[in-house]
């Protein structure tokens, strides 16, 4: 895997996809701790500019939260791991069965939690994430404990339990940032365009595998784990600086 990249004629002919956590934004100890550069908003709001709005978020945060995060920017958005999508069009896309569904775990999982003291319980509506970045030894606990409420509830055929830094998430199975791409390539202005995707996480590798197989620029954040990504980027302020340079030229 290559530590640097560059792309020709700049950015023309490109569609962005940027995760947020752990990409273009340091990790913070919760999700409610993060904090978004002073410049960050102006340099996301040229370069969707330059890419004539072809630049999309990219999270397992909920859409409403990614928007206050970039406030008042409202782009393309992929959501919760794939389970939400703002289209381009700005209609924002969800499976309302699912959500009923995952209402039958969230008590089982906050009555386990209860016992568990520094892990976080947020229910994203279409998704359920226990973070515990504050008690990494409590890992396997947490993974445990999802593993035994959805196997209670029986809905292990339309969830999968995914592992990120310090989270355990309860999503839907055939929903993934992947299969979210693939939709979003679809729309106008990001049909026909090379995709770039920047991401930190294992959730990020099944859009790598996507971007790679479009013939795209797939963009690992962080340290030597393994990875399907082409190239990889010490950390978000590198990335952020790398967007900088191409928003200048």
């Amino acid at each position: 895997m290559q530590s640097s990249f560059t792309v020709s004629s700049g950015l023309k002919g490109h569609a962005l996809y940027l995760d947020v956590d752990g990409t273009i934004l340091d990790i913070a100890p919760s999700p409610d701790t993060v904090e978004v550069p002073g410049d960050m908003v102006p340099l996301l709001r040229a370069l969707s500019g330059t890419l004539e709005g072809a630049v999309a978020f990219v999270s397992g945060r909920p859409i409403r939260a990614i928007d206050e995060l970039f406030e008042p920017l409202r782009f393309p958005t992929i959501g919760v791991h794939g389970a939400e999508v703002r289209t381009p069009a700005g209609q924002i896309v969800r499976d309302q069965l699912l959500g009923q569904q995952l209402l039958r775990v969230a008590p089982l999982l906050r009555q386990g939690v209860d016992s568990m003291r520094g892990v976080l319980l947020e229910d994203k509506g279409s998704a359920i994430a226990l973070h515990y970045r504050t008690v990494p030894e409590r890992g396997r606990e947490v993974l445990r404990l999802a593993e035994l409420v959805v196997a209670e509830v029986d809905v292990a055929s339309d969830f999968a339990i995914r592992l990120g830094k310090c989270v355990v998430e309860i999503c839907p199975r055939h929903l993934t940032k992947g299969s979210a791409l693939l939709q979003m390539m679809e729309r106008r202005p990001f049909r026909g365009r090379t995709p770039i995707y920047a991401g930190d996480d294992s959730t990020d590798e099944d859009a790598f595998d996507v971007v790679n197989r479009l013939g795209g620029i797939s963009v690992r954040i962080g340290d030597d784990t393994p990875s399907a990504a082409n190239f990889r980027l010490p950390d978000p302020s590198r990335l952020r600086n790398w967007l900088l340079e191409i928003a200048a030229a």
